[in-house]
């Protein structure tokens, strides 16, 4: 894994997204921020990458990212009766992304030792991967309702909350569940994954890592920023990222093993024997000098 050649894997991250700071601007006379609740949310990925050198290389990738956030919260304002209980609200997010990852592999101090085993397969590699990413919006949804006087009686207003009851007076609800144009359709996401692989003898491998991913730019659509109570929100996420792939290159022993095997071997010349105390050679040549020398004469 380690060494220079490509892999391919494909994956899943599970794990839980926010979207810093959230707006509740809508409220005409209060911009009280809702409690944050957990969101469930995952990427689904597949992705290849190079190792040009020992411990460095490239890997870049697809996904298809579901993201939000969930709040709940209890309002009490006696100004505005349809509004007293508890609201509930959730935005969804879908995204198609697309980014590069900077990947280093470093053996850790004593490792060398013990990384390899028989036939000199990688058993496991810490790994540090960090990047840009480029997120597609898809579909946008937010769905807020309210349990008016806690009375199990859930209403749904719409979103923005509409003016009569309550809401900001430049804004009217949503006519449909699309709320697409309420946000920016492209983000900018910085990624950070920190784990370990584990390469199995056939070149297979399964990676686990801690991801996060931070925005890095206001995602409301210029439209909504009207409030004077605006804030900017940008989503977060934190996940357990885990692959199973297959790596394309084979370590060095192995390339070695096998050169040596398809290499020929060289002739075999074998060396001139000689008898102690007598040099034959040297006797032959004495023997047929003087034959020349008599029937010359």
């Amino acid at each position: 894994m380690a060494q220079k050649g490509g892999t391919l894997s494909i994956g899943a991250t599970p794990g839980l997204s926010y979207m810093l700071a959230q707006n509740t601007y809508f409220l005409a006379e209060n911009s009280k921020e809702l409690d944050y609740k957990p969101k469930f949310s995952y990427h689904v990925f597949i992705q290849g990458g190079y190792n040009f050198k020992e411990q460095h290389g490239i890997v870049a990738f697809a996904n298809f990212c579901d993201e939000g956030q969930n709040y709940k919260d209890e309002f009490k304002w006696k100004k505005y009766p349809s509004l007293i209980g508890t609201h509930r609200k959730s935005v969804d997010f879908k995204y198609m992304g697309f980014g590069v990852l900077y990947r280093f592999a470093p053996l850790l101090r004593g490792q060398k030792d013990h990384i390899r085993v028989a036939g000199d397969d990688f058993k496991w590699r810490m790994k540090l991967l960090v990047g840009f990413e480029t997120d597609f919006l898809l579909n946008a949804q937010i769905k807020y309702t309210v349990d008016v006087n806690n009375a199990g009686n859930l209403v749904d207003y719409g979103y923005p909350i509409p003016p009569a009851i309550g809401g900001y007076p430049d804004y009217a609800p949503n006519q449909s569940n699309n709320y697409k144009s309420y946000y920016k359709t492209i983000q900018g996401v910085g990624v950070i994954r920190f784990g370990f692989d584990h390469i199995f003898k056939n070149n297979l491998f399964l990676g686990v890592a801690m991801e996060t991913k931070f925005g890095f730019n206001d995602i409301n659509a210029n439209e909504f920023k009207v409030h004077p109570k605006y804030k900017k929100s940008k989503n977060y996420f934190i996940g357990l990222n885990v692959e199973f792939g297959y790596n394309f290159q084979r370590d060095k022993m192995k390339k070695a093993a096998e050169k040596k095997q398809t290499t020929k071997a060289p002739k075999y010349k074998p060396e001139k024997v000689k008898t102690p105390g007598i040099d034959l050679n040297k006797r032959v040549d004495e023997v047929d000098k003087a034959t020349k020398k008599k029937y010359k004469k």
